[in-house]
C-alpha cells in the first residue's frame, strides 16, 4: 500500500519536473510544431549535443550557478591570492536527480551526493574546490564537509577538493568508481546503494562508459570522443584508462561480452540472465 507521503512526494516531483527549461522546451515542440511526446522529449539532448559543447559553452541549466574555482595546475604552496582562477559551471541544484536520491537515502547523503558532484564538476572544467567553497555553495560549515568528506572516503569515495589533489594528485571520481564496480560484478541498483547516487544518475555514467568504449574502439583520438559522446575531455580520458586497464584483466571478461553486446547493438538482457543480483 502508498502512503499518503509517497503519494504527496511523488505528486511534489512531477510537479517539480514540469518546471524545468527541458520541460519549456517539450512543451512548445508538441504545441508549436505537433512533435510526439516521446519526439519532444529527445529534443533538448539533441539540441544540446549538436549546438553546444562541454563547460561554460554548453547552455545554462536550472539550478546551476557560475563559481569561480583555483585552477587545477596551480601548484601546492601558492596563496589563493596568487593562485590563477577559472570560472566553472556548478549543478548545485538538479531537481529530479536530487528528490530520488533524498526520497531513497535520506538529506545527509543528498548533501555527499551535492558535494560529489560539484567537486568533480569543478575538476572536469579544470578547477579545484576548496572546503570553503564547499561549505558556501553547500550552505554548511565546513566542519560539516570535511566530516562529509571522511565519510565518503570511508566508502572509497575520494573527493577532488584543492588539498587534496595537491597532496595524491588525480584521483577516482564518483563516476569512475560506479564503473569499477560494475566492472567487478555489481548490477546498478547495487552500486546506486554503495556511493548514494540515484539510480538513474548510475544508469548514466555506465552508458557514458559503454559510449566511450565504442569510440576507442573505433579509434577516435582523445577529443574527437569528447566530442562525439558529449563528455568533458577529463572524463574520456578516465574511462580511456579503465577501458585499456579493464581488457587485460579476465575477471571483467563478462563485463567486455556485455559490452560487446551494447557495440553491437544486441539487448544485454540474456548475457545477463544468472547474473543479475551479483555482488
Amino acid at each position: 500500500m502508498i502512503s499518503l507521503n509517497e503519494s504527496r512526494g511523488a505528486q511534489c516531483d512531477v510537479r517539480l519536473s514540469l518546471k524545468t527549461q527541458d520541460q519549456t522546451l517539450m512543451r512548445q515542440a508538441m504545441d508549436g510544431a505537433g512533435l510526439t511526446r516521446w519526439e519532444a522529449a529527445v529534443l533538448p539532448r539533441v539540441v544540446e549535443d549538436i549546438y553546444f559543447q562541454g563547460g561554460l559553452n554548453r547552455p545554462w541549466k536550472d539550478g546551476q550557478v557560475r563559481y569561480q574555482c583555483v585552477d587545477i595546475t596551480a601548484g601546492p604552496g601558492r596563496k589563493l591570492s596568487e593562485c590563477p582562477l577559472v570560472p566553472t559551471a556548478l549543478t548545485v541544484i538538479d531537481i529530479e536527480k536530487d528528490r530520488e536520491v533524498l526520497r531513497e537515502h535520506g538529506a545527509v547523503a543528498l548533501r555527499q551526493s551535492k558535494l560529489m558532484r560539484i567537486a568533480e564538476e569543478a575538476r572536469e572544467q579544470g578547477g579545484v574546490l576548496t572546503q570553503e567553497d564547499l561549505g558556501v555553495l553547500l550552505a554548511c560549515d565546513e566542519r560539516t564537509i570535511r566530516r562529509d568528506i571522511k565519510v565518503l572516503r570511508g566508502k572509497g569515495i575520494h573527493v577532488p577538493t584543492r588539498g587534496f589533489v595537491q597532496d595524491i594528485g588525480p584521483t577516482l571520481s564518483h563516476k569512475a568508481l560506479a564503473i569499477r564496480h560494475w566492472l567487478e560484478g555489481k548490477e546498478p541498483v547495487s552500486v546506486a546503494r554503495a556511493i548514494n547516487h540515484s539510480l538513474a544518475a548510475v544508469e548514466r555514467y555506465l552508458e557514458d562508459f559503454k559510449r566511450v568504449a565504442l569510440l576507442v574502439m573505433k579509434g577516435l583520438d582523445e577529443v574527437a570522443i569528447a566530442r562525439a559522446a558529449n563528455l568533458s575531455p577529463a572524463l574520456v580520458k578516465t574511462y580511456q584508462t579503465m577501458y585499456q586497464e579493464a581488457k587485460e584483466r579476465p575477471t571483467y571478461a563478462y563485463r567486455f561480452k556485455e559490452l560487446a553486446q551494447f557495440i553491437a547493438g544486441e539487448p544485454a538482457d540474456s548475457a545477463s540472465d544468472g547474473k543479475k543480483g551479483a555482488m
